[in-house]
Order: structure tokens, then sequence, then C-alpha cells
């Protein structure tokens, strides 16, 4: 073969790869839509139906939204060290459906994140256990319709000025209306550790919510929200060191409430930080221990309307207003244990 023809087929070998290249590139473009990420996984309309190659996960939808089907998924690690979290969707909805057992962020390294998402839709009738350093889930608008979601926040000690531990977090609102939501800290006090944190507002219409159960450590805050916090029904726990609930006002008509604090940086009493409006349901503040004399719900204004009151266990009470002695300038209520 003379020279002639070996230029002549090295020419159309190298026109046949950089076809294949622009081919390939183009393929991968044509796929490769969906901002959503699996442990470091970018989801395409390739690996949609098994995107970890394992069967437990897939994604359901279009670009601007669809469900993430968690069944029986394991997912502690990811391939991108530069992913922000476990999960990651920037699309402008995402649903997760839960099936069966699932576990995010419950390895050996915890994530800084577990879950990151723009607004979250949490349906199913299975199980998600979910831990992170600074947050478990965070997102823009939560949605909590079902399944049962057990949230750990594990922050080093070393980490503990540097990380907000949140478990779940909503940059906007927070509707909960069913489900069953358990709340663990399982790291050393810091005065910046919540258990549910929005900006704008938290509504709870059903569901069961545990703030720091028995099994774990205090939060400072159990439940906070720079807005409203609207209870219509449910059961909801919280408990912190500092505060049990710090609202801009808390509407009460249904379901059950209990808040307790030990308020670690006071006097040993329980705080609500919040104006109170209270019209149903069954409200009880409680000391953690049972062993102050008083808590105390300090509020601008505060309306009852066939509502029980509880301070400490099965203890008689009596209501009276007075200003606050602790710094405050707001009127609150003192709940006072009769001797």
């Amino acid at each position: 073969m003379n020279h002639r023809s070996h230029s002549a087929i090295r020419c159309l070998t190298m026109l046949l790869l950089a076809t294949m290249l622009l081919a390939c590139t183009a393929y991968d473009k044509h796929y490769a839509i969906y901002e959503l990420w699996v442990g470091g996984v970018k989801v395409t309309t390739r690996n949609q139906f098994d995107i970890l190659g394992d069967g437990c996960v897939r994604y359901e939808g279009n670009r601007q939204e669809g469900t993430l089907v968690l069944t029986n998924a394991n997912i502690v690690e990811t391939i991108d060290p530069s992913a922000e979290a476990l999960v990651v969707s920037k699309m402008p909805h995402l649903t997760i459906r839960l099936e069966g057992e699932n576990k995010v962020g419950m390895g050996e390294n915890t994530p800084v994140n577990a879950m990151t998402t723009c607004d979250v839709t949490i349906t199913g009738d299975g199980s998600l256990a979910i831990c992170g350093r600074a947050s478990c889930l965070k997102a823009d608008t939560m949605i909590i319709e079902g399944g049962k979601i057990d949230s750990y926040i594990k922050t080093a000690d070393d980490e503990l000025a540097t990380f907000i531990g949140v478990a779940l977090w909503a940059q906007d609102y927070m509707v909960i209306n069913g489900g069953d939501i358990a709340v663990s800290y399982l790291a050393s006090f810091s005065p910046l550790s919540y258990g549910l944190y929005t900006v704008k507002g938290l509504e709870i219409n059903g569901g069961t919510i545990r703030i720091s159960p028995d099994d774990s450590r205090l939060m400072a805050v159990g439940v906070i929200t720079s807005g409203d916090l609207k209870v219509r029904g449910g059961h909801v726990s919280a408990y912190g060191l500092d505060d049990a609930i710090n609202a801009k006002c808390t509407h009460i008509s249904g379901g059950e409430v209990l808040a307790q604090s030990l308020d670690y940086f006071a006097d040993g009493v329980c705080r609500l930080v919040t104006k109170a409006e209270i019209t149903g349901g069954v409200f009880t503040i409680s000391d953690m221990q049972h062993n102050p004399k008083s808590v105390k719900l300090f509020s601008n204004d505060l309306q009852l309307d066939s509502v029980q009151i509880i301070a400490g266990a099965n203890e008689t009470n009596a209501i009276r207003k007075e200003i606050d002695n602790y710094g405050y300038t707001d009127p609150y209520i003192r709940i006072e244990k009769e001797e």
C-alpha cells in the first residue's frame, strides 16, 4: 500500500472519529435534560428509570416537574465531591414518593446536606431515614403529604460554629398535611440548631410531628418561623433547650400541641416566643423536668377559647398577665403552678 493510500485512510479515520464525536456530543446534549442529580449522577432520559443501576431510584416526569420514586433506596455517597447534597434538584417542582424503607446520608460519612430542592412535595406510604451535618432536607416550599420521615442532624464538634443545624428547612413555606415526622439532634449543643425552620410560615393540618424525641439531644429551638404558625390538626410535640416554639404568631384551631423546653439561657422555664390566637384544640405547655414553678408564653395578645392549657403534669393553674422581668418589653402570660 503506497503512501497516498495511507494518507487517505488516515483522513477517513479522522473524519469518522470527528463525526462520531459530534454525534455523541449531540446525543449527550439531547438526553441530559433534567436538572436533577442523585448521588452525583445526573438524571437523563437514558437513565431516568434506573438512575443508580440498582432498581431503587427512578424519575417520572419532564423538565419542569416530576416524581422521584425511592424504593428501598440507600444513597450514602456521591460520585461528585463538589455536589451540594446527595440529592439535588434545581427543577421548579419535585415530588418525592417513598416506597419501602429508604435511607439518604445514613452512611459513615455524613453529608453537609442530604437533600436540596426548589419546591418539593413528599408523598407515599414508605419511610425515609435522612441525615445531614447542616440540613437534612432544604427546599424553597416544602409540602409533606405522607410517609414516615426520620431526620437526623449530626454536626461535628469542630463545625458547630460553621453550620446552622436544621433538620427540615423551608426558605419560603412549609405545609404538613400528613405523615409521621421525627427530628433528632445527634450533635453537641449549638444555639443555632432548629428542628423545623421556615422563613415565611408553617401550616400543620395533620400528621404527627415530634421534635427531639427521647432518644436524641435537644435542639435550641423546636419550631421556628419568621412568619405565622397555623395548626388546624395533627399532633405536634415541640421540644427545645431555649424556645419550644418561636413564631411571629401562633394560630391554633385544632389538633394537639405540646410545647416543652428548659429555657437553657434563662431560668429554667418553658418559653414560647409568639403571639397566640388559640380558638380550639389542646395546647399543653410544660417544663421538661417539671421542676420550675412556672412556664411562660411571651405574647402581645393572647386569645383563649375552648382550649386546655396545662403547666406541668396534672396541675391546677392560675393565669395572669404581667410584664416580663427578664429584659423583654412585651407582656406575656405566666402560667403558675399553685403550691
